[in-house]
């Protein structure tokens, strides 16, 4: 590799890395010092909200949907313009890594798209623990719901009350809601886009209640008090297929994830032991079985864990 690649190679890195390091340290030290837009989560402000927005009909606008969704719903104070910045820090770092270690473009390409999918990874793990929570909040914030409708209060008096007496994310949701019914916006509306926020299926149900019963009336509590009975129960459920399964998902990850990591590890170190997959027919068959059922099985393990929440 010539001294231009690499010094190319090295600007870039250390050009992303500090832009990256630079809005990072712009965005903590404007929340600091109460310079910055409120939280994403207390925000009033209808610009930066992906949630109401259309869902796009091109591929790309699809996937710049996908990505605020995924930065906004994990609960950051980063922007997505910050984030989209440490992904590509992470890829050119990795990339350049392993290019400069190896000698080797192909390997540059996989340490950067491994290092541009360990930040989208981490943050949809954090947006799965925080979804979690909010479930766990759920059932006593409809308990609350009902009392203070069973004391006479409106809804949107009981709205208020959840976000005051409510810890945690949850109590920042119903936060914005009431702000935003505080500025005017209709009912309907403020309920459908903290359906939309909180994608998850009770949430999706309470949303719906609240909606039909503003339009055609009933007992809204006695209606909550079973929602919020039924919800625990599920919840109850769930974690005790979580807890059954747990050594089985366990399991699955690791048999997995042996096939790659050895296919990782003969191609850096004993790549003439993994060519015969690809000079020899047998081989190169073998090879094309071992992927198809590798996805096959991935795909099966997916469907069967996400079949569980």
């Amino acid at each position: 590799m010539g001294y231009e690649v690499i010094l190319i190679t090295a600007f870039v890195s250390i050009s992303a890395i500090s832009l990256a390091v630079g809005l990072v340290v712009r965005e903590w030290w404007a929340i600091s010092r109460g310079t910055a837009a409120a939280p994403s989560s207390l925000r009033l402000r209808r610009t930066p909200d992906v949630f109401d927005r259309p869902a796009s009909q091109n591929l790309s606008g699809k996937i710049d949907l996908a990505f605020d969704r995924l930065v906004q719903e994990s609960g950051t104070e980063l922007t997505s313009g910050t984030i989209f910045q440490i992904v590509i820090a992470g890829g050119l770092i990795l990339g350049g890594t392993m290019w400069l270690y190896h000698d080797e473009p192909l390997m540059g390409v996989l340490g950067a798209m491994s290092g541009m999918a360990i930040p989208l990874l981490l943050l949809s793990s954090i947006r799965t623990k925080r979804m979690r929570q909010l479930r766990d909040q759920l059932p006593h914030a409809i308990e609350t719901l009902a009392r203070a409708t069973r004391a006479g209060r409106s809804v949107e008096q009981a709205i208020e009350l959840v976000s005051q007496e409510t810890e945690g994310v949850l109590a920042q949701e119903f936060l914005r809601c009431q702000q935003q019914l505080n500025l005017g916006r209709s009912f309907e509306k403020t309920l459908r886009s903290l359906a939309n926020r909180v994608r998850v299926m009770e949430m999706q149900i309470l949303a719906t209640t609240l909606i039909v019963q503003r339009q055609s009336g009933g007992p809204l509590s006695e209606t909550l008090e079973r929602m919020t009975t039924v919800i625990r129960e599920r919840l109850a459920a769930q974690r005790q297929v979580r807890a059954a399964t747990a050594a089985g998902r366990m399991s699955t990850l690791v048999v997995a994830s042996i096939a790659p990591l050895i296919v990782i590890f003969l191609f850096s170190f004993r790549r003439d032991h993994l060519f015969v997959l690809f000079d020899d027919v047998v081989g190169r068959s073998l090879l094309l079985l071992a992927m198809v059922l590798e996805i096959i099985g991935l795909i099966w393990v997916v469907w069967l864990m996400r079949s569980e929440r």
